[in-house]
């Protein structure tokens, strides 16, 4: 065999980008899994966002696209080890056609920051907003957001407390919107 004929079959097939179902909350380990497939990309994009919990509000990253991640492999000779890998539930297809277009995955891409995680602001301190203190002296308590304030993570609220408005500065941990329910 010529050493131009080994170069030929050491190269990778020709891949496609796929769309793949994952288990619910599972699209990091199933990308994680899939990542150490030699001739596997994987592209899991996610979002870091403020979450209500007992304790407060949370910042959570999960995935932009919840159950659903990307992988560009060979569909001909991967297509089984992939399907098989933990945390992968099936492979995601319109009409028999389950290849996305290059430029799509790319073009995601370049919309993302460069750690890949995008940062969702904390909507229940924008100027406006109607909250609910969650924590503190004043938990219970609905009110309007004024301002934010040059302070860090501090917002100035209007409250209506026995039958006066008040105006308090809080900790945006202490504050979530008030339309969000339990």
């Amino acid at each position: 065999m010529t050493p131009q004929n080994k170069t030929a079959m050491k190269s990778p097939p020709d891949r496609d980008w796929f769309c793949l179902r994952t288990q619910n909350k599972r699209e990091h380990i199933a990308a994680a899994m899939l990542d150490k497939i030699e001739t596997v990309e994987v592209f899991c994009p996610r979002i870091s966002q403020f979450k209500k919990t007992r304790n407060g509000k949370k910042r959570y990253i999960e995935a932009l696209f919840p159950g659903y991640i990307f992988a560009r492999f060979n569909f001909a000779n991967q297509y089984r080890r992939i399907i098989h890998t933990q945390g992968v539930t099936y492979l995601v297809e319109q009409g028999g056609k389950g290849a996305i277009p290059d430029k799509i995955i790319e073009e995601l891409k370049i919309s993302l920051p460069e750690q890949g995680v995008i940062e969702a602001p904390d909507t229940s301190c924008l100027p406006g907003a109607e909250i609910e203190v969650i924590s503190g002296s004043l938990k219970g308590l609905q009110g309007t957001v004024l301002a934010l304030l040059p302070a860090n993570k501090r917002v100035e609220i209007l409250l209506h407390l026995l039958g006066n408005e008040i105006t308090v500065a809080v900790s945006t941990d202490h504050i979530h919107l008030a339309s969000e329910k339990d």
